[in-house]
């Protein structure tokens, strides 16, 4: 890697539970940037002492650290983020691979612009035919969705623009963003264990003035549910959960009254797209729900409406200086690499 005196260090934090070949591709992506310095983690989520052996004997450079145990993304991301330094911390996925200037371009975004909390790149399918994710938007059922997802890569615009949040994919956020959600490293609700822990921590940070980019100059590509597809009734239960949990923390109960069956007609949706064993989902969630909305009761400045990237009547009233809102994103500072 090429360091860059024009931009901070930045430590890149990989969640692993036995990803195989994939991770090996992650982290030679990681060691390849160009641009600025990025140090690679691997959190280690109990993975096989064969794996743990070949990270040392081929990836010497990434420092392990490892738990006998599953923390889950949220929990494991937490100790890499805690355990790190650098002013950006870059979170990938252990079936991302990024290429050579992905690091640096989102950099160089975060270097220029206070005002954003993250920024991600445009992460696209395996084949790189297709968009995984250029962000978060919001759709009517409550859900939170991949900005462009499907679409082929041509449809993604060619400047950045943005959005209402990231993923954790391949994303790259502030440390003082994170560390002004907790100052102790935990700035993703581990309870969450995997699956929305990255949209609660979007709105959580949007609820406190911060803003969002994706820059399509960056590009990784993305194979998808690597850990997840092996538990696929976990994987629907853990995502059904989450959202309502981070439905009740981050909106008003007013909006959440008006959209309920919208929100209810999601969960059956995924449910049947587990197939028979689906059908148990919202027994396992819905009766839960009452105690969720007593438990954030008293959050205060929820959203009113679904977020948008454009800040407007959906943003909480915001606590940064008036000044720095509202403004257009200013250009990214040169590659001088």
């Amino acid at each position: 890697m090429i360091g860059s005196p024009a931009l901070p260090d930045v430590d890149a934090v990989v969640v692993n539970r036995d990803g195989g070949d994939a991770l090996f591709r992650a982290l030679e992506s990681l060691a390849a940037q160009t641009g600025v310095s990025v140090s690679a983690v691997v959190v280690d989520n109990g993975s096989s002492a064969g794996e743990r052996a070949r990270i040392a004997g081929e990836r010497p450079a990434a420092r392990v650290i490892a738990f006998s145990k599953n923390l889950g993304f949220a929990g494991a991301a937490n100790e890499g983020i805690a355990r790190t330094r650098a002013p950006f911390v870059l979170l990938v996925n252990n079936d991302a691979v990024l290429e050579p200037g992905y690091a640096a371009a989102l950099a160089a975004r975060l270097a220029t612009d206070e005002r954003l909390a993250a920024a991600q790149g445009l992460v696209l399918t395996e084949d790189g035919a297709r968009v995984d994710s250029a962000g978060l938007e919001w759709n009517a059922r409550g859900e939170a969705v991949p900005v462009l997802s499907g679409a082929p890569r041509a449809a993604a615009p060619a400047a950045p623009f943005e959005v209402s949040g990231v993923s954790a994919t391949a994303a790259m956020y502030r440390r003082e963003a994170l560390e002004a959600m907790a100052p102790q490293g935990a700035a993703f609700e581990a309870a969450y264990f995997a699956y929305y822990e990255d949209v609660d921590l979007a709105l959580r940070l949007s609820r406190q003035g911060w803003r969002f980019l994706c820059d399509p100059s960056a590009v990784a590509r993305h194979e998808g549910s690597r850990t997840g597809r092996r538990t696929p009734f976990r994987r629907a239960f853990w995502t059904s959960r989450n959202r309502w949990r981070t439905l009740f923390r981050n909106f008003s109960p007013a909006l959440l009254a008006r959209h309920l069956l919208p929100l209810l007609r999601a969960d059956v949706a995924h449910a049947r797209e587990v197939g028979l064993t689906g059908f148990a989902l919202p027994l396992l969630v819905w009766p839960r729900l009452p105690l969720l909305a007593l438990r954030f009761r008293d959050e205060p400045r929820r959203f009113a409406s679904w977020p948008s990237a454009a800040a407007g009547a959906s943003r909480p009233r915001e606590s940064r200086p008036p000044a720095a809102r509202n403004q257009p994103l200013p250009p990214a500072a040169p590659d001088k690499s």
